[in-house]
């Protein structure tokens, strides 16, 4: 039954991957920390979402955008090393109720005024130097509570059409989460036992992935936006409530 929950878990969050680029690490890890231990689920999801990174990566390696990407790569990145030390010692109730609340916010924005940027901005330091900060904002959550990188998010879905929003969230999160992996192993957060059951949801992230991937060229840059934002309203009211 565990291993079916957590595959079930993995396809929702897979498909969440394909269509928008991210997803895959929030929706798998908060439907999964309403039956199972909050420490014990954030490490299996950091080696569960790296299935569905390499997937996304392949399927849309001739879309990457070579200058945004690693730009957001690297400070993700480096966000997610320092944020796996708070992981290890803050209390997880004080991380999650706070992240549901940014998150909320965040929500709501999307759907009250939805961002539909027909270009992307020309390429600058300032936009280089966005990205890098929100980048390293959002690693920082990431790598606390395993979920939810908003800072990056918000600015790629304003600034950036839904093609080459994908495509930097793609490339940040592949580094990011090869990162993150290296990080909780480090810290004794990361088993073979964990390994195991990661290895077992590969079913259910490969069957999500490729649906995910398809529905993305079928829909708009509004409906994308909005997707991104209710993506977001299940994780953000369970990590409030706690």
């Amino acid at each position: 039954m565990q291993i079916l929950l957590f595959n079930l878990a993995a396809l929702a969050g897979a498909c969440a991957q394909g269509l928008t680029g991210f997803g895959s690490g929030t929706l798998t890890a908060t439907l999964l920390v309403m039956m199972f231990p909050f420490r014990e689920v954030i490490p299996v999801v950091a080696m569960v979402v790296l299935v569905p990174n390499l997937m996304l990566a392949w399927l849309t390696r001739h879309e990457m955008d070579w200058r945004r990407g690693p730009i957001a790569a690297v400070g993700l990145s480096l966000g997610i090393a320092i944020g796996g030390q708070l992981l290890a010692v803050l209390p997880p109730e004080l991380l999650r109720r706070g992240l549901g609340a940014v998150i909320l916010i965040y929500v709501a924005l999307m759907l009250w005024r939805t961002p539909t940027p027909a270009e992307a901005p020309a390429l600058s330091r300032r936009d280089d130097a966005g990205l890098a900060g929100c980048g390293l904002m959002a690693g920082v959550i990431v790598g606390a509570v395993g979920v939810s990188p908003i800072p990056l998010l918000i600015y790629v879905s304003l600034r950036y059409p839904k093609k080459i929003a994908r495509a930097v969230l793609t490339m940040a999160f592949l580094f990011g989460t090869i990162t993150q992996n290296v990080v909780y192993f480090q810290l004794g957060l990361l088993n073979g036992e964990l390994a195991l059951m990661a290895l077992l949801t590969v079913p259910g992230i490969v069957a999500g992935i490729l649906v995910g991937h398809r529905m993305h060229y079928k829909i708009n840059q509004k409906t994308f936006s909005r997707a991104l934002a209710l993506i977001l309203l299940l994780p953000a009211m369970r990590l409030v409530i706690g």
